[in-house]
């Protein structure tokens, strides 16, 4: 199941990035048509010295754009120990879909561990010899 979900999640990017790229082309289209007709308006009502510094603005908000995007689609950076993951706040999340997990319980027969809703699984905090450890010792030791 895990796997269908990875290649789904893959597919779905390559769909983005091609819409992404159909609707780029699309737009290249649409300015080289237009260019001849508009230009001459543009030109004929604005002096250079504004549309200089009108395109100048256009780049500055486009660069920052593009760095907020690439920040905000930034995947976060997680730590792999004891069986959970752990980011830099030293919250554990899921081993398998990655997103935060439950309290740490007893949960009957299945024992300790972590409860992870989306995946409904119980996963347990173990050392590499398989011994049980508390929640608070693995923070300690990260």
């Amino acid at each position: 199941m895990h796997l269908i979900n990875k290649l789904s999640e893959k597919m779905m990017e390559h769909i983005a990035e091609a819409a992404i790229a159909s609707v780029s082309v699309l737009l290249v289209f649409a300015a080289k048509e237009l260019s001849p007709i508009v230009l001459p308006l543009i030109e004929s009502k604005l002096s250079n010295q504004t549309l200089l510094s009108l395109f100048l603005a256009s780049l500055a908000i486009n660069l920052i754009l593009a760095v907020l995007i690439y920040v905000a689609s930034k995947k976060p950076d997680f730590n792999l120990k004891y069986g959970i993951y752990w980011d830099s706040k030293k919250n554990p999340h899921c081993p398998a879909c990655q997103k935060p997990v439950a309290g740490y319980s007893d949960y009957g027969a299945s024992g300790k561990g972590y409860y992870c809703k989306p995946c409904k699984q119980i996963f347990p905090l173990t050392d590499v010899s398989g011994n049980d450890i508390s929640p608070s010792q693995a923070i300690s030791e990260l």
